[in-house]
């Protein structure tokens, strides 16, 4: 088998294993401890290799921080895209009968263009140490730093495309996105981080939940939480009710259905943290 098939086979045990064992949400923080672009997948490597890992980079940029590599460090593997063209030279061309022609004398040149990977190794900062004479470098992001989650709650409505209302709803629901009269309703009696939490749920159905509920429900639910549990994570506040034990048997008959979500989920999580960070609220908190 190829070493790439080999390699991919290697990863859907490793996503098997973390969901059997329940730790699809501390790998989802890990995400966000990393402090890298990098993919789902990459990052879902670092955790199969290295769970305690926080801060991962590459020898070439640990030392453009002032930093090196200790020895014997625990070294793990990721993935890189690699773009390349090549040339491809067409000896003939086959004419209307199916016979193939000699090529002319000026022979064409095809230029194709793809993506290869190449396994690069990256360390986690525990790995590392100052180089003597460097100066220490933070490298960690700007957050919208929240006392309680009052802040990013009104941050939310004020980015919110439809009208956020709350009423008292019966039963263990805690709200819902009301898509035919275009609203979001929160329980009434929920405390600020429960509404907060909630919000972010109904939010990502509301902007970013492309999926046909009726046929696609845990693509949808398993999408929505995920990304809600990155963003309250990112902004440092309870994720206790983001849930995922529903994930187990779905994802573990359809890992590479899951799979498919992945990348999905991280971008669209960027996307929503990036939104909450530019808008007027976050803005002032950040800059304040």
């Amino acid at each position: 088998m190829p070493r790439n098939k080999v390699n991919y086979a290697k990863l859907l045990e490793g996503v098997q294993n973390v969901i059997k064992r329940g730790d699809y949400h501390k790998f989802l923080s890990m995400i966000n401890k990393i402090k890298n672009d990098y993919s789902f997948r990459n990052t879902m490597l670092v955790y199969v290799q290295n769970p305690n890992a926080t801060i991962v980079k590459g020898f070439c940029d640990w030392n453009k921080l002032g930093r090196g590599i200790k020895k014997n460090p625990k070294t793990i593997f990721i993935y890189i895209p690699i773009k390349y063209k090549k040339q491809k030279a067409i000896e003939g061309q086959q004419n209307v009968n199916g016979k193939e022609e000699k090529a002319r004398k000026d022979s064409t040149i095809e230029i194709i263009e793809g993506i290869s990977y190449k396994r690069v190794a990256v360390y986690d900062i525990g790995d590392t140490y100052i180089k003597k004479g460097s100066k220490r470098i933070p490298i960690l992001d700007d957050k919208l730093e929240n006392n309680t989650t009052e802040e990013l709650y009104h941050a939310l409505i004020d980015l919110s495309p439809v009208p956020v209302i709350t009423q008292e709803i019966h039963g263990i629901k805690k709200g819902h996105y009301d898509k035919t009269n275009k609203r979001i309703v929160l329980k009434e009696s929920l405390s600020q981080d429960d509404k907060t939490a909630v919000l972010i749920h109904e939010l990502c159905h509301c902007l970013y939940d492309d999926f046909v509920y009726k046929t696609e429900r845990n693509k949808s639910e398993i999408f929505v939480e995920s990304v809600a549990f990155l963003v309250a994570d990112y902004f440092g506040f309870d994720t206790s009710l983001c849930s995922f034990g529903y994930i187990t048997n779905w994802a573990e008959n359809n890992i590479k259905e899951f799979m498919k979500l992945s990348n999905k989920i991280k971008e669209t999580a960027d996307e929503f943290i990036e939104l909450i960070k530019n808008s007027q609220r976050g803005q002032e908190k950040i800059s304040a």
